[in-house]
């Protein structure tokens, strides 16, 4: 068992799991950042992974995400 280490959003961001997929990472964002990511948009490695990968886009080591979350309100 082993951490990784990601680029997240332009941060370095470390990843209890040596395997994650992009859903298991937006569950664990959502408590830590207190939101609701469900309707996020994710690009790994500057592709955007639509929704119904979510389950089984894998995350590796090194790889660059940007997850963009979209508030509503005024």
């Amino acid at each position: 068992f082993r951490s990784m280490n990601i680029i997240l959003n332009g941060e370095k961001y470390e990843i209890s799991k040596d395997s994650i997929t992009v859903e298991e990472l937006l569950s664990e964002l959502s408590v830590k950042w207190n939101i609701d990511l469900s309707g996020a948009v994710v690009l790994v490695n500057d592709e955007i992974v639509k929704k119904n990968d979510w389950k089984t886009e894998k995350i590796a080591e090194d790889y660059h995400l940007e997850v963009l979350s979209f508030v509503s309100g005024g």
